[in-house]
């Protein structure tokens, strides 16, 4: 993701999160912090979709609709602002299309969730998700396939089938 905030945006979005710009660089630790402060200070929300609002995917419409407005928002919207903001704290930041495990253990419809990949300056590769409602509290490893425990559950990232895009679940 290209950096599409700048510094004032920067700030007001770290305030909203009741986070202190730092001079530190994109790491881990940086990351963890974010994530979790997102989760408390955001929530996932779809009355825009209830109310018959438009839905616009511009990151920095959603930045305003999170900060400029303190309104939550669904996948799309939290992990598109969640991302603009990452790259502009130096983040590097890939959406990722995700499809959501649902009643019997199927897979959703392609593209009804959105995650973000992120890698930080530690090396560190990681899956973000702010945007799912009850989920992991911090990013999971996105090379690990093995079970992850977070505050959030037990989590584990597994390939889809072939035609399918990647999943995740709780354990």
């Amino acid at each position: 993701m290209d950096t599409v905030l700048d510094a004032m945006q920067v700030d007001a979005y770290l305030r909203r999160l009741g986070v202190e710009r730092s001079s530190e660089r994109p790491t881990d630790e940086v990351l963890r912090e974010l994530h979790l402060r997102h989760l408390v200070a955001v929530p996932f929300e779809n009355l825009s979709v209830h109310l018959g609002e438009e839905i616009v995917l511009d990151e920095k419409r959603l930045v305003e609709k999170v900060v400029g407005a303190r309104r939550g928002g669904f996948c799309y919207e939290l992990n598109g602002a969640f991302g603009a903001l990452l790259a502009a704290l130096g983040f590097e930041v890939w959406p990722l299309a995700a499809r959501v495990y649902g009643e019997g253990e199927r897979l959703g419809v392609p593209y009804d969730h959105m995650a973000l990949r992120v890698r930080t300056a530690d090396g560190g590769d990681w899956l973000a998700d702010v945007g799912f409602g009850a989920h992991s509290h911090y990013p999971l490893r996105f090379a690990e396939r093995g079970e992850q425990t977070d505050p959030g559950g037990v989590f584990r990232i597994a390939p889809a089938a072939p035609d399918a895009a990647g999943a995740m679940r709780n354990t």
